[in-house]
């Protein structure tokens, strides 16, 4: 056996490896647990696409194994998404996409049920060539793999437009940049792995070189990707303190502000009577200047005191002032207020708005009227 074919195996060794070093590292991707274990869900279907490239190419196996590992195919993208939406700590409708990737699974399912008919994989995707069936799949695979590029452009999109609440270090920056290159690379990896995995269909002879060609594109991608996104901080999208890795937090632990609440009155204050809520772009860095205090330290008193992450505590404020105005007797436009009180957008003065009354601009309007009446 030569190591091009043992390869699919090593690439399983790696990713249970990857999978190890992401729940064991506590570093690089905050507090929440369930970032790591989307990230690892990730990395599962890796490995067992791998495993499954591994004894399909030294072995005959069940096409219904095969057809397990290509179902997982679909929920690449979603996951991908999903996880730089947890990572950027972004708003995502829960229900809406729960309901949506259902209906998605049981169409794949639907699909692939004749997959159970044939027991070589092989067979399987040769006797596509000359069945009806055939074109259903294909339309199928190309379906897929154009939401799973689509959804990871959008990732990117989300990824690059998420601002930070804290002003960059040039170290910082660069890693920064390199995590952007990387997710654009995913989605061109993806499109490899479309055009890899059509051409080993249609080159039946040579399917298991495409394999073999898929698991080491696949290999490079994890190992690079699951490395670098540990290393940029949570910390800039959120300015919790509690996102920092931990050796970090031990050391601010120690040190001077044993008690928080002295300056998290003084944040309260300088906030309100310098009325820097009002900023669109206010960053943790702005805040700790004028109190004369460390990001951490800011972000640390925030935290404990408030029991809410920087962009949350700064969004009640500009919150508290657009109820104010939208209960005027002549009000502005929402997107008018929205712009007034220091939101970027609409949408994300609706989705802070939701967040802090659970209700709409437009239904708090409509409540408050109707108490009047």
């Amino acid at each position: 056996m030569n190591i091009l074919n043992a390869f699919p195996a090593i690439s399983s060794a790696l990713g249970v490896f990857l999978i190890i070093f992401v729940l064991s590292n506590k570093s690089g991707l905050g507090k929440s647990k369930k970032i790591r274990y989307v990230l690892v869900s990730l990395l599962f279907i890796y490995v067992i696409t791998s495993l499954d490239y591994y004894l399909t190419i030294n072995n005959q196996i069940s096409a219904t194994y095969s057809g397990l590992s290509y179902f997982l195919y679909h929920f690449t993208g979603i996951l991908f998404y999903y996880f730089i939406c947890l990572y950027t700590k972004s708003e995502l409708n829960i229900k809406k996409w729960i309901v949506l990737v259902a209906l998605y699974t049981l169409a794949r399912i639907l699909v692939f049920e004749p997959f159970d008919e044939v027991y070589d994989l092989k067979d399987f995707v040769a006797s596509l060539e000359t069945s009806n069936y055939g074109v259903l799949v294909l339309i199928e695979y190309v379906s897929v793999s154009i939401i799973n590029i689509t959804l990871t452009i959008f990732a990117y999109k989300k990824l690059k437009q998420k601002p930070f609440v804290i002003q960059l270090k040039e170290s910082q920056k660069i890693h920064y940049k390199w995590i952007q290159i990387i997710i654009v690379t995913i989605a061109f990896l993806q499109v490899i792995v479309f055009v890899n995995t059509l051409l080993g269909s249609f080159d039946i002879n040579n399917f298991n070189y495409y394999l073999k060609f898929e698991t080491l594109i696949y290999a490079m991608f994890f190992f690079v990707f699951a490395f670098s996104i540990m290393h940029f901080p949570v910390f800039a999208y959120t300015g919790n303190f509690e996102d920092l890795p931990a050796t970090t937090i031990k050391k601010y632990a120690k040190s001077s502000l044993s008690d928080s609440s002295v300056l998290f009155e003084q944040i309260r204050t300088t906030i309100i009577e310098e009325q820097l809520f009002l900023e669109y772009d206010l960053k943790l860095n702005t805040l700790a200047r004028k109190v004369n205090s460390s990001i951490h330290h800011v972000s640390q008193a925030i935290n404990q005191n408030a029991k809410m992450s920087f962009p949350d505590y700064i969004n009640s404020f500009r919150i508290h002032e657009a109820k104010k105005k939208l209960l005027e007797e002549k009000p502005d436009t929402i997107f008018t207020i929205s712009l007034d009180v220091g939101f970027s957008s609409k949408a994300a003065f609706y989705t802070a708005f939701k967040k802090n009354t659970n209700l709409t601009p437009t239904a708090f309007k409509k409540q408050y009227k109707n108490k009047e009446s």
